[in-house]
């Protein structure tokens, strides 16, 4: 084999070497579909959302009227984003469209029902909403979830403590 390689490929230098012998052997070994990289059949690569970059960095600075637009946006190219759906709950929540919220919330909580975020801020939006009851419950949900330190749970444990004692 040493032999054909130097015949078809006769030395230019190391590096030059070293790249027909991999390409060639990955040929040889997998097939051709190796040495030529992605095909039509391999899944395509996740490519980061510029529009749910762009919400996330709005929600940070408070900007939430602008970012739900982008949200939505998000969400029409890709529904299963269980992310997406607790950020257009969050922002949704803090525009003080709870229905909205509450819904979006349910979503990435359907997609993900271990996802910690959308299970705080529901918590959150239950307090808001006068269901302080639902709140504990799902608090009690979380728990199993979580491990000695979980920052979702202790924060609704805290909002909870807060709204009790604001009772």
């Amino acid at each position: 084999m040493l032999f054909l390689l130097r015949r078809a490929f006769p030395p230019r230098g190391s590096l030059f070497a070293l790249a027909a012998l991999v390409a060639v052997a990955a040929a040889v070994t997998c097939g051709p579909a190796a040495a030529m990289g992605p095909t039509p059949d391999d899944p395509p690569a996740k490519v980061e959302d510029p529009d749910l970059e762009r919400a996330v960095g709005l929600i940070w600075v408070e900007e939430y009227a602008e970012a739900e637009p982008l949200l939505r946006a998000s969400l029409k190219r890709d529904p299963a984003n269980a992310d997406a759906w607790n950020y257009l709950g969050f922002v949704s929540r803090k525009l003080e469209d709870f229905d909205d919220a509450r819904q979006a919330y349910f979503n990435a909580l359907r997609l993900d029902p271990g996802h910690l975020k959308a299970m705080e801020y529901l918590g959150e939006l239950y307090l808001q909403t006068g269901e302080p009851e639902q709140a504990r419950e799902l608090l009690e949900r979380m728990a199993p979830l979580c491990g000695a330190v979980c920052e979702e749970r202790d924060t609704l444990a805290a909002a909870i403590a807060a709204h009790g004692a604001a009772d």
